[in-house]
């Protein structure tokens, strides 16, 4: 079955191509796919060191893959190579010391 690569089938995006855009202070985000009806989002964030969040409640789920630093929550520190699941209707705070870049998806709902 032949495909044509042009459709709304899919979603190309090139990181290296997109500035950093400054969500809040100490945190940047490159949005990569992005659907406002649905809630979908997918982006690499980038916070500074030192980066502290607000606490957040989860009305879908929110996956993450650290790629650099450490990222912290109140359960544990994650560094490279670890995905995290924040479930709809999980809380968490999270922080870094020293600095970290990871890739978030939204999948909407």
């Amino acid at each position: 079955m032949a495909v044509d690569p042009s459709s709304e089938l899919f979603t190309y995006a090139d990181s290296s191509a997109l500035g950093w855009t400054e969500f809040r202070p100490g945190s940047r985000r490159k949005v990569l796919a992005e659907d406002s009806k649905s809630g979908r989002l997918v982006m690499l964030v980038q916070w500074d060191a030192g980066y502290r969040m607000e606490p957040e409640h989860h009305t879908l789920d929110e996956h993450l893959y650290i790629l650099e630093g450490a990222y912290v929550d109140q359960n544990r520190t994650s560094g490279p190579g670890t995905y995290i699941c924040n479930r709809a209707g999980s809380e968490h705070r999270a922080y870094t010391l020293d600095g970290c870049t990871f890739l978030e998806i939204v999948p909407g709902g």
